[in-house]
């Protein structure tokens, strides 16, 4: 199992002992990553068992790097490396060492800065969090996917020289069929149309999850936010996903064969519950890229793989990292500002400037008292964190 990377699609039909391929099996580590790999099989009785084909492939790096999003990510990270170098450098304590503490320490390790990064827990990544079980099988936090469409993150690789780190799937998106366990339906984006035009051949392609008026409907009640950018998307914070499909006139069936599983996948709670905002900066960034919605996974845990990188070239420059240094209290100063972390084991941590970037509900039982009733910090009220458990087979 620890070799097996994933499977997109795979359609077998045991009457004829045939098969096609949606997609590919990418095995990690291994020496057929990159080559065809055909395992002959013997003809079977239909009654037996479906024979299976398996074929690696690994798709090529998309071209990324031209997109508008990408250029102002690159030119925003390029410019803390250009920035005139400080005469004193700020010991900057950042609390949480997920991707946005890793990230945040790097680039103020870039600016000239001291940053120091305290994680409670002995292991980095925060939500891509991974731990080895005895068996040296790694136990990761989720499925962590890296869209074309996350220009920061794809620049981030880029920058630490890690790019070769992430295998690139077919382009396509694959849904579980509701009410028919065991399948699946495929959305194809064909690498030859432009965005927006292979988003919707995808979606007009697909006759399994979808039907013709549902199709026109979902196309039609798409075109606001096509339209409108990022100012559309911005406004419809109000609306849940179920409210906003509606309010379009897209049958609620397209919300629970498509809607749901997208919900699930970006925040983990249902459609009547997820603002249509986190639905529509993903799908806005889909239709306007034609790579935003091709997908990479890491090859390997994301400790090793991804968040080691950022410690070593944060400590290559001058940087420290810091495990098991669990916060306790936030110490204030007269004035109200920070003036110490103080952790669990009794030390007391001062610094020039402090980050907070752990998840909300930590934030929400070290805010200090006089802080609680800062408008600003009451706002921290209606954040309320979603528990995951994940179950591996």
């Amino acid at each position: 199992m620890s070799l097996c990377g994933s499977v997109s699609a795979v359609r077998l039909n045991s009457q004829s002992n045939t098969i096609r391929m949606g997609s590919v099996l990418a095995f990690r580590g291994g020496e057929s990553m990159g080559h065809a790999l055909r395992i002959p099989f013997k003809k079977r009785s239909s009654k037996g068992a479906c024979p299976l084909q398996v074929v690696c492939i690994d798709y090529p790096r998309p071209e990324l790097e031209n997109t508008v999003n990408f250029l102002e990510a690159a030119s925003l990270s390029a410019s803390f490396r250009a920035a005139p170098r400080p005469t004193k450098p700020l010991k900057v304590i950042i609390a949480g060492a997920g991707l946005a503490g890793l990230s945040t320490a790097k680039y103020l390790a870039d600016a000239g800065h001291k940053p120091l990064l305290l994680e409670a827990r002995d292991v980095l990544g925060g939500k891509v969090a991974a731990w080895k079980d005895d068996d040296g099988d790694w136990y990761e936090t989720g499925l962590h996917i890296f869209f074309g469409a996350y220009p920061n993150v794809q620049n981030l690789f880029g920058e630490l020289g890690i790019n070769d780190r992430l295998q690139w799937k077919e382009h396509s998106m694959i849904f579980a069929m509701p009410n028919k366990p065991g399948e699946f339906s495929r959305f194809d984006f064909p690498e030859v149309l432009p965005a927006p035009l292979n988003g919707i051949w995808a979606i007009l392609k697909n006759n399994e999850m979808l039907t013709w008026p549902e199709k026109v409907k979902f196309a039609i009640g798409l075109l606001p936010a096509m339209l409108g950018g990022q100012p559309y998307v911005e406004a419809q914070d109000g609306l849940t996903v179920k409210e906003w499909m509606r309010k379009q006139g897209i049958p609620d069936r397209v919300t629970d064969n498509v809607f749901i599983a997208m919900s699930k996948a970006l925040n983990f709670i249902n459609p009547d519950e997820l603002s249509m905002q986190c639905i529509l900066i993903a799908l806005n960034r889909f239709l306007q890229e034609k790579n935003g919605s091709k997908m990479a996974f890491l090859d390997g845990n994301p400790p090793e793989r991804l968040c080691m990188p950022i410690v070593n070239h944060i400590e290559s420059l001058g940087g420290e990292v810091w495990l098991n240094s669990r916060i306790k209290k936030i110490e204030l100063n007269d004035d109200g500002t920070v003036k110490s972390f103080l952790l669990t084991n009794g030390n007391t941590i001062e610094g020039d400037a402090y980050v907070m970037a752990a998840p909300v509900d930590i934030l929400k039982l070290l805010l200090p008292e006089d802080w609680r009733e800062i408008s600003y910090f009451k706002k921290l009220e209606k954040l309320v964190g979603v528990p995951v458990i994940n179950v591996h087979i």
